[in-house]
């Protein structure tokens, strides 16, 4: 998101004093948008007012959205006109983009433009007819709610989302880039052949860069069952085009969902990209909040798959490990011991997870109570699982995946991109499909903390679990 940093004054001339046309552009409702040019390829852009003297330095902000600036399927204001009043924190790319054009649409009563940096705008921006429209230099939140008075507002601001609670939207605050991306994510449609006619396809694709392969299946999931209710037909194609890479795709643009998984409706993707409407969504990704408003939107609102959710490769790959890797399920304790980026990382609000020792503890103490004899033991990490084998011995059964060793703050990702010994993309999610396939296979169930792989696994076993326990030690506060 491009974004107004006068502060950057002096680098910014300096950068631009060589480059042809000195980087400059005319202060106007557009200017965000030329400055975004000029800062990809100099990092910075300047604005000059009438008499060609320098107003404004521009630089980028990191966003998880990016505008694309198409407008062919129009714009959804389903979210913004659940509001009478919105809040606009800060002069910037999606805060002037709403104002040029959603807002025109919006059903809400009054909009206030909050900023020092509104004042280069202010007087140029079309009017919005029949709003209230308010510029406050600063606003605490007491202040804002003496001017909604009585109307429901949304606070916008350009904060990053991230996995969080949902405190922040229940407190009436949310991110522009979880604004944009329920106003103009159906905004691209594209004409690409004569097929189905009458339907309308949305084909769903995010920024997954860093995720393990279940966060990514149920925020696609969040996304096609959003798409659906909004009258689409989902077809999941996952690229990350414009993100960091998966560690499930084998280069750039490489399609990880088409890799483990069957489409969730009964049209392939090579079909609708022959169709005559289809909608693609812009660079996003559905953090928490926005994943959690969608999937409150979308409820009771199911996909058909009609082939199965795995494809055929991963089908067979999986009955043909089960017996070896897990030969007495009756009998078998199910343990998810995750290390590596739970470990090493302690990334922020995420659950903290026992040690080794701790679930080793537990394992002992479960298999005596429960009365069980074998313990199946998923994990990613080498270290864990050469003290599970020490420890447990011939009781313990692991899959033959390879295991790795990150170094501390680390992700498990990070150490892929870094590393020229690792397995493709394919086969690291097979292996994390398979553990998690076994471990709903068991008796009971255990897990070193709370995760994906933990919901996952209580899915696929569709409450067969004898007993199931997850350790909960709260979360971390801080990422180290």
């Amino acid at each position: 998101m491009v974004v107004i940093d006068n502060s950057k004054y002096e680098e910014a001339f300096a950068c631009l004093e060589n480059v042809e046309g000195n980087g400059r552009i005319r202060i106007s409702p557009d200017m965000f948008m030329e400055a975004r040019n000029i800062i990809v390829e100099h990092g910075y852009a300047i604005a000059v007012n009438e008499a060609g003297e320098d107003e404004i330095v521009f630089v980028w902000k990191d966003t998880t959205y990016l505008h694309g600036y198409v407008y062919s399927g129009g714009v959804d204001m389903w979210f913004l006109n659940q509001y009478q009043c919105i809040f606009l924190r800060g002069c910037n790319e999606y805060s002037v983009e709403l104002c040029l054009g959603a807002l025109k649409l919006w059903e809400g009563k009054k909009i206030v433009f909050v900023g020092n940096e509104w004042r280069y705008l202010i007087e140029l921006l079309p009017e919005i007819d029949g709003k209230e429209c308010l510029w406050e230099d600063t606003l605490d939140t007491d202040g804002a709610k003496e001017i909604a008075g009585d109307l429901k507002y949304i606070d916008v601001t350009s904060d990053l989302p991230y996995e969080e609670k949902m405190d922040r939207y229940y407190e009436n605050r949310m991110t522009y880039d979880e604004v944009m991306t329920f106003t103009f994510l159906f905004s691209d449609k594209r004409n690409l052949g004569s097929m189905n006619p009458d339907k309308d396809f949305f084909v769903v694709d995010a920024s997954y860069g860093n995720l393990g392969l279940f966060g990514i299946y149920h925020k696609a999931i969040s996304l096609a069952r959003y798409a659906k209710k909004k009258g689409f037909i989902p077809v999941m194609c996952i690229k990350n085009e414009y993100g960091e890479q998966s560690l499930y795709q084998d280069f750039q643009g490489d399609d990880l969902w088409g890799k483990f998984y069957n489409q969730p409706e009964k049209y392939e993707l090579s079909e609708v990209l022959k169709s005559r409407n289809v909608f693609f969504p812009p660079f996003t990704y559905n953090a928490r909040i926005l994943q959690t408003i969608m999937d409150e939107y979308s409820k009771g609102n199911t996909l058909t798959w009609p082939k199965g959710l795995y494809n055929n490769r991963v089908q067979q790959y999986l009955e043909e490990k089960e017996k070896a890797f897990l030969p007495y399920p009756d009998k078998t304790l199910g343990v998810l011991a995750r290390g590596t980026d739970y470990v090493g990382t302690h990334l922020a609000n995420h659950p903290i997870h026992a040690s080794m020792g701790m679930v080793g503890d537990k394992i002992d103490q479960f298999l005596k109570e429960w009365g069980l004899e074998y313990v199946f033991i998923a994990t990613e990490d080498a270290a864990y699982c050469e003290y599970y084998k020490d420890r447990f011995g011939e009781k313990a059964f692991f899959t033959d995946q390879k295991r790795y060793s990150t170094r501390p703050g680390e992700m498990l990702a990070q150490m892929h991109r870094r590393s020229e010994d690792k397995e493709n993309g394919f086969q690291l999610g097979v292996d994390y499909i398979l553990a998690i396939y076994l471990l709903s296979k068991c008796n009971s169930f255990m897990a070193s903390g709370d995760c994906t792989g933990v919901s996952e696994a209580k899915r696929m076993n569709e409450g067969k679990y004898q007993h199931f326990f997850v350790f909960d030690l709260g979360r971390n506060t801080v990422t180290t």
